[in-house]
């Protein structure tokens, strides 16, 4: 009778070791999926920031297709469209990049209060190139190549950032002059 009791404890120790093993292994498996998940949220948010940019761009060269036309035709140096950053107007600047939300954490519910913004992000428009110009007609067709850039900063260490090459045609009305 002695031998069973001593069987017993073994077989109960190796149980309750298998279940802590199993335990351990869920828990594991929960942190790596909650980090994954905090990753494709800020690289999702890069990703829109860097496609806003771009449709910011591409409207600011529709709006004036003659001024940057101008501006490559003078020689101009620099970007053209290097007022196209969020950070620089209050309205599309958002999260960590401004000075009150340098705290924000959205995966800690101390830290994400209800009436602030809760994402960190930029976007600007890094380059613009002139690639050609069609202009044997009233219709103008300009080419250009636009770079736009994206950041996300969702913490002191945590950066995240995606870059958009687009080249597109812009078409510009002279009346035949």
């Amino acid at each position: 009778m002695h031998k069973k009791s001593g069987i017993a404890v073994v077989v109960v120790l190796f149980f309750a070791f298998s279940i802590a093993i199993i335990f351990f292994f869920m828990a594991h498996s929960n942190t790596n999926l909650a980090f994954q998940n905090k990753q494709t949220v800020y690289q999702m948010q890069a990703y829109y920031l860097c496609h806003s940019g771009m449709q910011h761009a591409k409207l600011q060269l529709r709006l004036l297709p003659k001024e940057t036309y101008e501006f490559f035709n003078a020689n101009g140096v620099g970007n053209v469209l290097e007022d196209i950053d969020s950070s620089r107007h209050v309205p599309t600047a958002m999260g960590v990049f401004k000075n009150e939300q340098a705290t924000y954490d959205l995966f800690e519910p101390s830290k994400a209060p209800d009436n602030t913004f809760p994402y960190g992000g930029k976007y600007f428009v890094e380059s613009v190139a002139l690639t050609g110009s069609h202009n044997r007609m009233k219709m103008i067709q300009d080419g250009y190549k636009v770079v736009v850039k994206a950041e996300v900063d969702s913490g002191p260490s945590k950066k995240f950032s995606t870059e958009l090459i687009e080249e597109m045609i812009v078409s510009r009305f002279t009346g035949g002059i």
